[in-house]
């Protein structure tokens, strides 16, 4: 498996509750960066826009506004 090498990415067994709060984040799904959050009801990362469910989510970061 392929591991992002940028620093800024945290495992997901480290994720803050916090941020399951419905918000967008980077998620890195088995071998890539995906955009995700976090579905109460269901339990698991979805994408946002076809609400499927990732099912190998290993690592988080925040998505931060460019300075």
């Amino acid at each position: 498996m392929a591991l992002p090498s940028s620093s800024g990415w945290n495992a997901i067994s480290e994720l803050p509750k916090d941020r399951k709060d419905g918000r967008r984040m980077l998620l890195w799904d088995v071998d890539q960066p995906v955009i995700g959050r976090w579905d109460p009801c269901r339990r698991g990362w979805e994408d946002p826009d076809s609400m499927s469910i990732y099912e190998e989510i290993v690592l988080w970061a925040d998505i931060l506004a460019p300075q």
